[in-house]
């Protein structure tokens, strides 16, 4: 047995539980860091499940990332708008009156800072546990009782919220606490970045909900006003045009008994002929621009019949309805869709010269789809708007518009016309 050999391989032995032990210890460190960053992300996803407000948040957060780091103390900032760091509320482990709350950071132009380096370009160096240079930035700053400190960015994706540091950690900070602490800076920001934007859909909503009120306002007003306007002419056309027409024709008749027989009595009757015309024209006026037929008695579907009954009577037109809709309607949709199907018929009735209509009413995506068609001489949609009386078309356009629907036309010469409408169940 060669005893020369025994140191050697008693060396060898000692050397061979060191490369066994480092791999060992190498990955408790692992270990240790990933429980770390697991348990920094879960005190931040917990936000999300808390009714906590902010303060109360980074509070919790502060103290949490302060215990993983080994640190005395945390602390979030926040960059604002003119390039300053400023501290967010509630950091961990600074007394009430610490000049951490005074502190202003300025950083530098192109980049070019102290902070702008360490802190958001990466470039920190650790010396015995800690960053010196920033260090000297706190120290500069009126806080004389930091004795170590290391600081990540406070990031969504490429925008920079700010910072987050840690200070006075009584066995010095380490690579592994830079890089938990770059982990948190990245998730407060996502988690910054998901309460801004519920901030703004809050607020979006509260906007879209006051526009809506303004709407329905409008709307109500629109139709409010419109129907006063047509009662008041209605009523001035029925109290004054006609009755006056009417007096007019009662002493053309006295005239013409008292002409007995003269040669002026040609010209009388012709007189009362055109009297005559002029009144069944006003009349005609006034049912067509009277409020009441858009009253619904029962129900849309009973409303539709019935105008189209009245169209039957007064203009031989043939008219056909197909009214798939619920009885239970709201009365403002009814009343809307009423109205645009009025206004539909009113002018198949003036311009259409049509034989034969139909009117179709369904549910379809949470609104009433309405088709109003008819076999008339139709028109060029695109030259409507200058061709006299079709002002009712921009009318329903502007209605089921101010509803949140829409309504479309298409017709060309010589091919009907077919108007469609579609108005939500809710305003």
């Amino acid at each position: 047995m060669d005893t020369a050999a025994l140191p050697v391989a008693g060396k060898a032995a000692s050397d061979g539980d060191g490369a066994a032990t480092r791999p060992r210890r190498s990955m408790h460190l692992l270990e240790r860091s990933q429980e770390s960053a697991l348990a920094a992300l879960a005190a931040i996803a917990s936000y999300l499940d808390s009714d906590d407000d902010l303060p109360v948040f980074f509070e919790r957060l502060n103290a949490t990332v302060a215990e993983l780091t080994g640190a005395r103390r945390a602390a979030f900032w926040r960059l604002g708008a003119r390039g300053t760091l400023g501290l967010q509320p509630a950091p961990s482990g600074f007394a009430d009156d610490s000049n951490v709350y005074r502190v202003r950071l300025q950083l530098g132009a192109k980049g070019e800072g102290v902070i702008e380096r360490i802190v958001f370009a990466g470039e920190t160096e650790l010396v015995k546990g800690t960053s010196p240079g920033l260090d000297l930035v706190w120290r500069d700053a009126g806080l004389g009782e930091v004795t170590s400190s290391i600081a990540a960015a406070w990031r969504a994706g490429e925008r920079r919220i700010g910072a987050v540091a840690v200070y006075d950690a009584p066995n010095g900070f380490t690579a592994n606490d830079l890089w938990l602490l770059r982990i948190v800076g990245m998730a407060a920001g996502l988690l910054w970045q998901y309460r801004e934007s519920e901030d703004d859909l809050g607020r979006t909503a509260v906007r879209l909900e006051q526009a809506m009120a303004a709407r329905r306002q409008l709307l109500n007003n629109i139709a409010a006003g419109g129907d006063e306007a047509r009662r008041r002419f209605a009523s001035a056309l029925h109290d004054d045009s006609l009755q006056l027409l009417t007096g007019a024709e009662l002493q053309l008749e006295r005239l013409r008994l008292d002409s007995n027989g003269h040669a002026d009595s040609a010209q009388l009757d012709q007189l009362e002929t055109t009297l005559r015309k002029v009144e069944d024209s006003l009349r005609r006026l006034l049912i067509d621009v009277s409020p009441e037929p858009l009253q619904l008695p029962t129900d849309l579907q009973e409303g539709i019949s019935e105008r189209l009954e009245s169209m039957r009577l007064r203009a031989g037109i043939e008219t056909n309805i197909d009214c798939r809709v619920p009885s239970d309607m709201p009365p403002a949709i009814q009343a809307i869709v009423m109205k645009n199907i009025a206004e539909a018929l009113t002018n198949v009735e003036k311009h259409a010269r049509a034989t034969s209509v139909t009117v179709g009413a369904e549910i379809v995506d949470g609104g009433v789809r309405v088709v109003v068609s008819d076999n008339g001489t139709g028109f060029v949609v695109a030259e409507s708007a200058r061709i006299p009386g079709h002002i009712g078309l921009v009318a329903m356009r502007e209605r089921a518009q101010l509803a949140g629907g829409w309504c479309h036309v298409e017709s060309e010469p010589g091919t009907g016309t077919k108007v469609e409408f579609w108005i939500p169940l809710s305003l």
